[in-house]
């Protein structure tokens, strides 16, 4: 630390001038900012379920869809109303990028013995006669519209391979202008479109807030203007290395990726917090600022190293994991976190020796806070009984947690998108549809088979009887359903002529059901859940005339699986990373076990909160371990490290203990609390999983805090032995 300390101090300016111009190079990345919200970006390339979904697309040449729900008190069938939603579709059938919209209005129907065109026109002429054909006799009416006639809905399909982005920019203009059917957009373009939005809102709006609440308290604490901001400089400016590192590299923040700056600032601001604390400190002791600064980097240099090297270790564990974002957010945040500890060594000493600072002395009521958390520290029965609390708890409610996997829980329950989705899933089922393919021997030419089609028909019946499932709806259940409307007979028509009538009708349209060797379903799950998917996979897998099954909810549930299935395995990695760097760089098993005894409560507590608060694990939540292992570290560390600094200081036993406890203790609950409270804006994000983090970091924050302060000291006080709890 000597030789860091002489070159921090004797060439100041050159750091600076470096950390200058990479800021530089790291705002001008921002050119290039760019958001990913495709939820299909987050698997690998090879994923064999991702390619099922891409492959069944092409072959079937459908894209994405949206769905339009459309509501009306007086009902949907009055003349006023159909033809509203008549002009309605047809506007959105003008947008580019859409291949066709569907809704419970027919193109056309038979009016004495002869096929008439439905037009605007003649739904304003013959309303009564079209809203009795659509309530008595079309087939396709119980697809779109409500038992009620009250609800209905619009499907939109988006052309393969197109952006969902402006059709869906398109459809909201669109549907302002029909207020009387109280439009809403459901779907996942709509979802990857709103996300957009909210992203951009965290980014520029929320963070900011986020940041002047975590500076405030950080003031409140070091009780100097100068002294605040540069506590924090650290973690800033590597958060903006790290956006520099992410857009030059080429990479676009996705849904977990955003979150990296979060991460950076929350572990790395307590690099900056420690360094001007127990600068505060040292200043008032030497008045000489050099001096200052070099017993400052004596004290926390190697602690501040240490915590980054093994929160580095922590978040590089996620790089071994299958989830691509996971992936990437591992190494971002191993990047960030690094940048944060060398501007901590380096640039804020470098800053400070340039300050006019005078003595700044800590305010009196920071060591009133290291005495009062050394008098709680003694209260061993207490700090036993909390503590064994939780572990009682973790047993308890850990082996109840259960990953959630369902995209709509980014969004809390009060937003339009989740509302609009409730609507249409408690009427049609899901906006989320399930997409399958069903095969015969006979290739195409079942349609034309009575016996085999209903042999098909038979096993999509017992496919929507499986829980999860509302519906199941082939080209065969179109022929049934239109020589019903034709014929009246309520059985597959075993004429070919009429399934040839009906095929003409579809003409290009037909292709999007029927290939060369297979048919395709459109499955709408309803309430569907993780089990009732894995019970629906298998099913399929027994059933040799289903080829496959596929859709959003799957694949959201696949990857729910594979970010849970990594996390347990990054956990494990991380947490016997970081013991080995603990007990490599500490020399002493005592300390790398004690260091990780705080990391391991909290994430207990993590756990059984989400439990408790039925969050439950989603593609976040399970992220949050890795943070609480980075805090719990720089915890950890710097309190044991201070033991050991103030042992060296000629102290033993619990006087090393409580100097230590007294130094430490002001920067580790000002980090702890005032990120806790910056972050508290995130109870304003308009997505529901941040709003989850936010209570997430609350506990983790204030857990880690008090293990590490309360029982660390347990093991040192009073004798050279551990002594036990």
């Amino acid at each position: 630390m000597d030789k860091i300390a002489a070159f921090v101090t004797g060439k100041p300016r050159v750091i600076i001038a470096i950390v200058v111009l990479v800021n530089i190079a790291a705002l001008l990345s921002f050119f290039r900012f760019s958001l990913d919200t495709d939820f299909l970006n987050f698997f690998a390339d090879d994923n064999p379920e991702v390619a099922a979904y891409f492959d069944l697309n092409q072959k079937y040449d459908t894209g994405e869809a949206v769905t339009v729900l459309l509501e009306s008190d007086q009902g949907l069938l009055n003349a006023g109303n159909l033809v509203a939603i008549f002009n309605l579709q047809s506007e959105i059938s003008g947008i580019g990028d859409v291949s066709q919209s569907q809704s419970f209005i027919p193109p056309q129907i038979v009016v004495g013995g002869t096929p008439v065109p439905v037009t605007a026109e003649f739904i304003s002429q013959n309303g009564p006669v079209l809203a009795q054909f659509i309530d008595q006799q079309y087939f396709m009416t119980g697809q779109f519209l409500s038992a009620d006639r009250q609800s209905g809905i619009l499907v939109v399909s988006v052309e393969v391979g197109a952006d969902s982005g402006p059709v869906v920019d398109a459809l909201r203009q669109i549907i302002a202008d029909y207020p009387e059917l109280s439009p809403a957009l459901a779907g996942n373009p709509v979802i990857k479109d709103t996300i957009v939005g909210y992203l951009v809102t965290i980014l520029f709006i929320l963070l900011p807030f986020a940041v002047g609440l975590i500076l405030l308290v950080f003031y409140l604490i070091l009780r100097n203007r100068r002294l605040t901001p540069l506590a924090m400089l650290p973690a800033g400016i590597a958060a903006l290395w790290t956006f520099g590192t992410i857009f030059w590299g080429g990479f676009e923040l996705s849904l977990v990726t955003v979150i990296t700056p979060i991460f950076i600032i929350v572990i790395g601001s307590a690099y900056g917090l420690h360094f001007i604390s127990h600068f505060q400190e040292n200043l008032a002791r030497f008045s000489d600022k050099q001096t200052a600064i070099r017993e400052t980097l004596q004290m926390v240099g190697t602690p501040i190293i240490l915590a980054t090297l093994t929160t580095m270790a922590g978040f590089g564990s996620l790089m071994f994991g299958d989830a691509v974002p996971m992936r990437q957010m591992g190494l971002f945040v191993t990047l960030g976190i690094g940048y944060a500890g060398l501007l901590a060594i380096f640039f804020v000493p470098a800053v400070l020796s340039h300050l006019n600072l005078g003595t700044a002395v800590p305010p009196p009521a920071s060591r009133r806070l290291g005495d009062l958390v050394g008098r709680a520290s003694s209260h061993r029965w207490s700090i036993f009984m909390f503590f064994t609390a939780i572990v009682i708890a973790a047993a308890v409610f850990i082996p109840k947690l259960e990953v959630v996997s369902n995209q709509l829980m980014f969004f809390k329950e009060s937003s339009e998108i989740r509302q609009a989705s409730a609507q249409i899933e408690e009427h049609f089922g899901s906006a989320q549809p399930l997409f399958g393919e069903i095969v015969s021997d006979m290739g195409a030419e079942a349609v034309f088979n009575a016996e085999e089609a209903a042999r098909l028909l038979a096993v999509e019946r017992d496919l929507e009887a499986q829980p999860g499932i509302r519906s199941v709806t082939s080209v065969f259940d179109l022929i049934a359903g239109f020589s019903r409307m034709s014929t009246g007979l309520d059985a597959y028509p075993a004429n070919p002529a009429i399934v040839q009538a009906f095929l003409a009708q579809l003409g290009d349209g037909t292709k999007s059901w029927i290939s060369d060797d297979a048919f395709r379903m459109f499955i709408r799950p309803v309430d569907i859940e993780a089990d009732e998917i894995d019970g629906i996979l298998a099913w399929a897998a027994a059933e040799p005339s289903v080829k496959v099954i596929t859709g959003m909810p799957i694949l959201f549930d696949q990857f729910n699986q594979i970010v849970v299935d990594s996390q347990v395995r990054s956990l494990g990695l991380a947490l016997v990373l970081v013991f080995l760097m603990l007990l490599i760089t500490l020399r002493s098993l005592k300390a790398a076990v004690v260091g990780l005894l705080p990391i391991v409560l909290t994430i207990a507590a993590v756990l059984t909160f989400l439990v408790v608060s039925n969050f439950n694990l989603n593609v976040l939540t399970a992220n949050l371990s890795a943070i609480v292992i980075g805090v719990g570290v720089d915890y950890s560390i710097h309190l044991i490290s201070g033991i050991y600094y103030f042992r060296r200081q000629g102290l033993e036993g619990s006087e090393a203990v409580e100097a230590a406890i007294g130094s430490v203790s002001r920067p580790v609950l000002a980090n702890a609390y005032g990120l806790s409270i910056g972050l508290s804006v995130l109870f304003f994000s308009p997505l529901l999983i941040h709003i989850q983090a936010s209570a997430v970091m609350w506990v983790a924050m204030v857990i880690s805090s008090a293990a590490a302060l309360l029982i660390i000291p347990q093991f040192y006080r009073g004798r050279r032995g551990p002594v036990k709890l």
